[in-house]
């Protein structure tokens, strides 16, 4: 039978400052033969991390005056050694990589090669005189954040060690990474990680 521990998320230690939610889900692949037999595959987690990027008394805005965002997808070849049970992740290069609105602190799309977009974003359920945001897009790849609470180099996936207090230490793979910001809400960052157990 399942056990279900509840505590207090203050108590919840985690290595890296300013989060605000994580999450862990995942499963294992289970598949049955022609003739019956339960096969086992590899157990895969993901874990979602949600946090502030700027440190107490810093810029809420990142240095953004209108909607900004940014983000980063990072590839990885998974692949099961059903002898040994042991998944390996092999990195993809080429992850795509967008910044849209204007420049944020910490934040550098280093191969930029000029693919620029409209982005366009209106909400009326605050009423018809909401304001609406025209941004631009610009699409590459190797997006670069130098901030908190986590750095993050997308042409060079690797794996990060993340102390979950008492569920331990993960090694986890970066699959996504996103910044968004809307003065005068301050901005978030959002951490996908894919693990073994």
């Amino acid at each position: 039978m399942a056990t279900c521990e509840c505590n207090i998320v203050a108590l919840l230690n985690i290595n890296y400052s300013g989060i605000s939610s994580a999450n862990i889900n995942g499963g294992t692949t289970v598949e049955v033969a022609e003739d019956g037999l339960v096969l086992l595959g590899a157990t895969i987690n993901n874990l979602s991390i949600t946090a502030y990027p700027f440190s107490p008394g810093g810029d809420w805005y990142m240095g953004a005056t209108c909607p900004s965002s940014a983000e980063a997808q990072l590839q990885w070849v998974q692949k099961y050694d059903c002898i040994n049970n042991v998944t390996h992740f092999i990195p993809k290069s080429g992850g795509k990589a967008s910044v849209t609105g204007g420049a944020l602190d910490g934040i550098d799309l280093q191969c930029d090669p000029n693919v620029v977009t409209s982005s366009f974003s209106a909400n009326a359920s605050s009423g018809p005189a909401t304001h609406y945001i025209e941004n631009e897009r610009r699409d590459g790849y190797n997006l670069v954040y130098t901030g908190g609470p986590i750095a993050i180099q997308s042409a060079r996936p690797r794996y990060y060690s993340i102390s979950l207090g008492i569920g331990g230490t993960i090694r986890g793979y970066l699959q996504s990474f996103s910044l968004s910001v809307s003065p005068p809400s301050p901005a978030t960052v959002n951490y996908s990680f894919v693990f073994t157990t």
